[in-house]
């Protein structure tokens, strides 16, 4: 069987997020269907770093297509559309990425391969789905994109995006809700995203594929760790990251301080925003790193690994990778939700400024017990988050979307959601709650 993976940004190189989650899903995937990807180049990725990861893909796709979007990501278009977004019915998160143009290229690779898997992977691109009425059909949600844009909105302090950001929510909700139904099976990363899906589509048929981690790639290194130092890594253009830095930055990081004066914090990510990059300029504690092409030999520098997320949805990669290389970690629940994790045996979790500096400086202060959790975490990915565990979740995933059918729907559902249309059968198989 072909799966068509339509992407909303170029899976490689595999560093962090959602491009670690999807390469690391197509090369699975590839083991047992041939795969043809078409991804829009959004990283703004030059012409010859383009073909060096067209060739990398193509050892697992047998084909690559890379299109630039209609227009630059956070450019002065991009802008113009998300206030004008704000009159219109489809959220402003599939705006930026749909024009006729593409959806005109997009069909003439659905009419090269009928027949095939559409596999969709964010609802970002909906407004190309319509396109595959026809086609079975799976949707990738990264995230419960409606909940993320909710936790965002209830932390925002100006009234004004305030109000933007839950009228966004509201419309996510609206399209989750209509899209999960029209799609004959739908993929989230963890059993929570899973309930809130079904809340909003109780028929909504669901595969948990959760988030993995390369154990062999991420695993202890022989670096010598530097004393007392912390670590936060990820995306630093995020606004869940950006808030979680400020959190730490603003109300935990003096407490450290207070408890372990020489303690140093190491931020690294790409593409850090000027108010992360900034930090180091104000406390000569703090360390950003920008744009690492290796961020192992960081993670094994530090001796405590920090997740201080207070949005955001999914589960985690970073803290997948950080525990394969088996170092301590303090997180909040946000952080670490949907991860099969128990507190005070595979990490500390802390929801609190007080709280939270204390298990860092207990850490920072007692290295066996750093090396205890060290090595529960690395354990723990080893026996459940392994990347050839998840590669069959998602084999089950497709096979039962191949069973189900094609999808129904009429060619304006993609534009305009409306009512949910019930389905004609249902087949239920035992993966929809693992």
């Amino acid at each position: 069987m072909r799966v068509l993976w339509l992407s909303h940004f170029i899976p490689y190189p595999p560093r962090g997020g959602n491009v670690q989650r999807s390469f690391n899903l197509i090369r699975q995937a590839a083991k047992s269907f041939e795969v043809s990807l078409v991804a829009l180049n959004v990283q703004g990725a030059s012409s010859g770093q383009v073909a060096e990861y067209k060739e990398a893909l193509g050892s697992y796709c047998d084909e690559v297509e890379i299109w630039d979007p209609p227009y630059p990501w956070k450019g002065p278009r991009w802008h113009a559309e998300l206030v004008r977004s704000a009159a219109s019915r489809v959220p402003f998160t599939c705006r930026p990425l749909y024009s006729k143009r593409l959806r005109h290229r997009w069909e003439e690779i659905l009419a090269r391969h009928s027949g095939s898997l559409v596999h969709v992977d964010a609802i970002d691109l909906a407004l190309y789905a319509q396109s595959a009425n026809g086609f079975r059909k799976v949707l990738n949600h990264h995230n419960c994109e409606s909940q993320l844009l909710q936790r965002r909105a209830e932390r925002e302090t100006n009234p004004l995006k305030r109000k933007y950001l839950l009228l966004e929510a509201q419309k996510l909700a609206r399209w989750e809700r209509d899209l999960s139904a029209r799609f004959d099976v739908n993929i989230v990363v963890c059993e929570e995203d899973r309930q809130r899906l079904l809340a909003l589509n109780p028929n909504a048929h669901i595969h948990v594929v959760e988030n993995g981690v390369d154990t062999d790639y991420f695993r202890p290194m022989d670096v010598p760790e530097e004393p007392h130092s912390v670590i936060f890594t990820g995306s630093l253009d995020w606004q869940p990251n950006i808030s979680a830095i400020r959190f730490f930055v603003r109300d935990v990081w003096p407490l450290v301080k207070r408890d372990c004066p020489d303690a140093k914090l190491f931020i690294a990510g790409k593409s850090p925003a000027g108010s992360v990059l900034r930090l180091s300029e104000n406390d000569s504690s703090i360390t950003v790193f920008p744009n690492p092409e290796d961020m192992r030999p960081l993670l094994a520098r530090a001796s405590v690994y920090i997740c201080p997320l207070l949005e955001g949805g999914g589960t985690r990669l970073k803290i997948l990778d950080a525990m394969a290389m088996g170092k301590p970690i303090v997180s909040t629940s946000v952080g670490c939700e949907g991860l099969r994790v128990s507190s005070g045996e595979h990490l500390f979790v802390a929801d609190t400024p007080s709280s939270f500096s204390v298990r860092v400086s207990r850490l920072l202060m007692e290295r066996s017990c750093g090396e205890r959790f060290g090595r529960a975490a690395r354990n723990l990915v080893e026996g459940q988050y392994e990347w050839a565990q998840i590669g069959g979740r998602i084999y089950s995933a497709y096979r039962c979307a191949e069973q189900l059918g094609t999808s129904s729907g009429g060619s304006e559902w993609a534009t305009a959601p409306g009512p949910l249309a019930p389905r004609s059968s249902r087949i239920h198989c035992g993966e929809v709650h693992s």
